[in-house]
């Protein structure tokens, strides 16, 4: 398998709009939109304006969001942001890639981009992200429906 990360640029953002509703719910990928559920028109356009507000078209960034490639397709997406305490990161693949190291293999290259601590959050109904934090070292803390993990 041939896992790179390339930064997301208006060319690579379509492609990951496009693989994101072929292989991902829009609840996994993308803060909540309201409307009918699925893929809908105002969603994809949630999507790009998204990805173009907080790391694409800006000039002041809030993250670096970088496309997930598997050999050479788009797959998903990983993130870093700066935050107090460290670095927050975000990660999401599409549902034909997950359970095959490729989000341990992204994490592990997120570690070496980031500055500081690693941090991540997820829900404790997500096993798989639990475990991937869990078996790249993480401490992990629970606060109800929120699993909070720092990699040092």
């Amino acid at each position: 398998m041939d896992l790179a990360l390339r930064r997301l640029d208006e060319l690579l953002l379509a492609a990951l709009c496009d693989a994101a509703v072929a292989g991902a719910d829009p609840d996994e990928v993308m803060p909540p939109v309201p409307g009918p559920p699925g893929w809908t028109a105002r969603r994809r356009s949630a999507f790009l304006a998204f990805h173009r507000e907080r790391s694409v078209a800006t000039a002041a960034p809030v993250e670096t969001t970088w496309a997930v490639l598997v050999d050479g397709a788009v797959a998903g997406a990983a993130r870093l942001e700066p935050v107090p305490g460290g670095t927050e990161a975000g990660l999401w693949l599409v549902r034909g890639q997950r359970g095959r190291g490729v989000g341990s293999a992204v994490l592990t290259m997120l570690r070496h981009r980031a500055a500081g601590p690693l941090l991540a959050e997820t829900t404790t109904g997500n096993a798989a992200a639990t475990a991937v934090l869990r078996r790249a070292g993480a401490v992990t803390a629970v606060d109800g429906d929120a699993v909070h993990a720092t990699l040092p």
